[in-house]
């Protein structure tokens, strides 16, 4: 059985000898998928028990109303009040976040992958920041990029269901990337069952190993939540070594050789 001080040890001395290449990793693929990498912030959200709704996190919703005196005054001052322009610039500005959501499914699913890639081959010498955008070869990128926005689909589907189901099925899909870092022609179920075999009577401990690191991520909100970039490596290299003890002491399904 592993621990949880076993694979951190094992994390901090990888770390010790590369940390500033696995802090660039980590820092382009929160910059490309706009925070700390999604799959580490997949179930914060804010939870209403007494009616049973997921609530909005509220500090980003912008108020387009005509309540809203700072946008009626942006308005007025670039002729938005004619409804024409007004139109136009919502047209474009919608356009724009499309595609910038678009393009930050498809390479940011790729990274993730890659950013998994990137530790694995660490571990076996290989400690090289291309790896991280290996993922992005003719055949494999979109593919990739396709799984993982179902893997998060799926997560996001049982979360509407209750908080409780979306979290499980989080854990159970956990070593997913993984498993597609080191065989990216694995079908997405295959790589689902392999993970469910893999964490079945281990999701409350991967979630104490996660919780182990909350202390480190409210040290680094004291850095207006920079500082929590810097925890992420850390965090990565445990449950990249976890993911090596899962593949190294039991047998699955054939994990294709990079």
């Amino acid at each position: 059985m592993w621990s949880r001080a076993g694979l951190k040890q094992e994390a901090k001395d990888f770390l010790r000898r590369n940390y500033w290449k696995a802090f660039v990793v980590c820092l382009i693929v929160a910059i490309v998928t706009g925070g700390s990498g999604r799959s580490e912030s997949q179930n914060e959200q804010y939870y209403n028990v007494e009616n049973g709704s997921v609530l909005e996190n509220r500090e980003y919703i912008i108020d387009l109303s005509p309540r809203n005196e700072i946008f009626n005054f942006t308005s007025d001052g670039i002729g938005l009040d004619n409804p024409f322009v007004f139109a136009t610039t919502f047209g474009v500005f919608t356009t724009i976040i499309i595609f910038a959501i678009v393009l930050g499914i498809i390479i940011g699913n790729a990274l993730q992958v890659g950013e998994k890639r990137f530790f694995l081959r660490g571990f076996e010498g290989d400690v090289e920041i291309g790896n991280l955008f290996s993922t992005f070869k003719k055949g494999q990128w979109f593919p990739i990029a396709g799984k993982i926005f179902l893997l998060e689909l799926y997560i996001f589907l049982w979360t509407l269901l209750f908080i409780i189901p979306g979290i499980i099925k989080y854990y159970q899909y956990r070593m997913v990337p993984y498993i597609l870092s080191e065989d990216p022609e694995l079908p997405l179920d295959e790589a689902i069952e392999i993970s469910k075999r893999m964490t079945d009577g281990q999701k409350g401990e991967i979630f104490v190993l996660d919780l182990s690191f909350l202390g480190w991520y409210m040290l680094g909100l004291l850095f207006f939540g920079i500082g929590s970039i810097f925890v992420r490596p850390y965090h990565e290299a445990t449950i990249a070594k976890l993911f090596e003890y899962y593949i190294s002491s039991r047998e699955y399904e054939p994990v294709m050789d990079h």
